[in-house]
């Protein structure tokens, strides 16, 4: 005698075998929705109409023979439910695509592609990507799926221009202005992108493409730092486009054209130019000016009044003031050395000897007790000195040494306190009058 709990068993099996007898897999993984067989994507061939553009408008056509073994391509379909996502990967000469959810049947339907050159790896549905990841992609193809065999079309075009740098062999640099992509998650098709510096090496004449756009469109600019200098350049807004490629010469010291000897840097859009320092000690870029209240408060969140003038008094957050600056560019920011801020404030390898920084009259290049007024002035008013540095004579004291000593003078120093050699421990820890204009070593980038 079966038992009822046996003939339930039976009865469910037996109808379980007929209803997938008349349905197929994809409606099956519809109706068991809590089946742990729904979360496995479908697989099946792929015949792939695709052409490949180069850049500068060369045709890649891509036929069969064309693709390589473990090709990739991304894949979001349109579906009648909203969309669906897979991949099509190239093996033994023919396509196989994995895909998720329902693909609608026997009609032309919207779908988009995606194919990386030289992407860095892939977590789940993430890739992740680099500067030197190229991007191809057709928003606007089309696919048909029939009897199990699925036709996808699509145009890839470059999605970004890519820009390459010549030099001497081995010769490292920094980059910014640019802006790359960082990932692409194939089961929203969105893209992650950044705009932090890009460190590349000179190989074979040349430094690796870079792909991306100018972080900023509109006004774009970009910064290149060598070992012994840095550089600043504004280029036409005409290049760099997606599909363009082309390259630049890294600049020297010596032959520079085009490009302006400093850097120009931008935080929540309040810019700062750092201006090179050559050393046989170590060269450094250090602050035009003065930090000032608009470039701490852009920094630190703050909201401190009179934006152009030296920000003083704070020496216990000018720590916190580097670190979140160098964290914000993407380089390190430190205090100068006392002998680091000697050799800038005397006008570096171009000095003239003066007794103060820029000149032998204190009134032209520095505010003191004999022209301030006893107070504070914005930066940059008076005459820079030989490297182009403001206000290292008088106004704000400046910090060195990580806050052991202080150097300038002030606005209310007398003239002697004011000659460049001029230092005073700070031995209280802070000052009401001192300020910070920071550096950055060549040699830590």
């Amino acid at each position: 005698m079966i038992s009822g709990r046996i003939k339930s068993i039976l009865l469910f099996s037996l109808c379980l075998s007929a209803f997938s007898a008349c349905s197929t897999q994809d409606e099956i993984l519809e109706d068991i929705g809590q089946n742990e067989e729904a979360g496995r994507p479908h697989t099946c061939e792929m015949v792939f109409n695709v052409t490949r553009s180069g850049f500068d408008g060369a045709p890649q056509s891509r036929a069969a023979s064309g693709w390589k073994e473990g090709d990739k391509i991304y894949l979001t379909f349109t579906t009648s439910g909203g969309s669906s996502y897979g991949d099509a990967v190239y093996k033994d000469g023919a396509w196989m695509v994995s895909y998720y959810g329902s693909l609608t049947s026997g009609v032309k339907t919207a779908c988009s592609a995606v194919y990386f050159d030289n992407a860095d790896s892939e977590v789940g549905s993430m890739v992740r990507l680099t500067e030197n990841s190229g991007i191809y992609e057709d928003r606007s193809g089309s696919y048909v799926f029939n009897g199990g065999t699925l036709t996808v079309t699509a145009a890839l075009k470059p999605k970004t221009g890519r820009i390459r740098f010549s030099g001497n062999a081995g010769e490292a640099i920094t980059v910014s202005g640019i802006s790359h992509f960082t990932s692409y998650d194939f089961s929203t098709g969105k893209f992650s992108t950044t705009a932090d510096v890009i460190k590349t090496k000179v190989e074979l004449g040349y430094t690796p493409y870079i792909y991306g756009e100018f972080t900023d469109r509109e006004l774009p600019r970009l910064n290149l730092i060598t070992s012994t200098s840095g550089f600043t350049r504004c280029p036409s807004t005409s290049i760099f486009r997606a599909g363009e490629s082309g390259y630049m010469t890294i600049p020297t010291v010596s032959s520079h054209s085009g490009w302006l000897n400093s850097v120009v840097f931008k935080v929540n859009d309040v810019e700062f130019t750092m201006i090179p320092v050559e050393r046989e000690l170590g060269s450094f870029l250090m602050c035009e000016t003065e930090t000032t209240n608009a470039l701490y408060n852009a920094v630190m969140g703050t909201t401190r009044a009179n934006p152009q003038q030296p920000v003083a008094g704070l020496s216990s957050y000018y720590s916190s003031f580097m670190s979140k600056l160098s964290l914000l560019i993407g380089l390190t920011f430190d205090c100068p050395t006392a002998a680091e801020w000697y050799y800038a404030a005397k006008g570096g390898n171009r000095s003239k000897g003066y007794e103060y920084s820029g000149g032998n009259i204190l009134s032209e290049v520095g505010w003191y007790e004999g022209n301030s007024g006893g107070e504070l002035h914005d930066v940059k008013q008076l005459q820079p000195n030989e490297l182009g540095f403001y206000d290292m004579s008088g106004n704000a004291c400046e910090y060195a040494n990580n806050g052991v000593y202080y150097l300038g003078g002030y606005y209310r120093s007398n003239e002697g306190a004011c000659v460049v050699n001029t230092q005073f421990p700070n031995s209280s820890g802070s000052s009401a009058y001192c300020g910070l204009r920071f550096i950055m070593r060549l040699s830590n980038q």
